[in-house]
């Protein structure tokens, strides 16, 4: 099992266990990376590498300053982490909407962005987006997640295949652009598959 929990190295990060590693953004990276990319693809770098690189049954992303944890606020352990996944397939941070509110309206100025994605996509998945975007009220928050390692090599084939097909001029000055894509397009490509998602807590530092 590894967790890559993303941050740089002037960031404070919680005492981490033998399951997590830190993942630096702003230090170099051996073998197939996408370090470069990090203003645009945010924690996604890390995502990429893990996809890359780790052959662990279990794998995961959080962030320096977001930890999956359990009932007492202590870091999700292995032992906890493979005793929930016995009952789901994915854990994930999840974000519910104040009342009336769906995820069309959370998206904002990044639409035209998310719209860009979609139009790289078969009708039928962006069919199934949109409708989620028009309807849900909740979605997975942050790119954060904990699964079998066979999940998220889907996930990343499938995810970074549609965003190569971005043209530089698409996202030059608008940072961050892919992780806040992602963030949005995650959940609703894990519910697209009928996997189960679980949301679990998580400690805000």
């Amino acid at each position: 099992m590894k967790i890559y929990v993303v941050g740089s190295s002037k960031n404070k990060f919680l005492p981490l266990d033998n399951i997590r590693e830190k993942f630096l953004i702003d230090e170099p990276h051996e073998g197939d990376n996408i370090d470069f990319l990090n203003p645009w693809y945010c924690e996604l770098t890390g995502l990429y590498y893990l996809w890359k690189h780790v052959d662990d049954d279990i794998v995961g992303l959080e962030h320096y300053r977001r930890y999956f944890v359990n009932d007492k606020g202590k870091l999700l352990s292995e032992g906890e982490i493979r005793k929930e996944l016995e009952s789901c397939d994915v854990l994930c941070k999840e974000m519910i909407f104040k009342k009336n509110k769906k995820t069309l309206d959370y998206l904002k100025n990044g639409k035209k962005f998310i719209y860009h994605f979609l139009s790289f996509l078969p009708k039928n998945e962006k069919d199934y987006f949109m409708h989620q975007f028009n309807t849900a009220k909740k979605f997975a928050q942050c790119n954060m997640f904990i699964c079998k390692k066979e999940i998220i090599d889907k996930y990343c084939e499938w995810f970074f295949e549609n965003a190569c097909k971005f043209k530089a001029k698409d996202f030059y000055n608008n940072k961050r652009i892919i992780g806040y894509i992602a963030e949005f397009v995650f959940g609703y490509w894990l519910q697209m598959q009928n996997y189960n998602i679980k949301y679990v807590n998580v400690k805000v530092c």
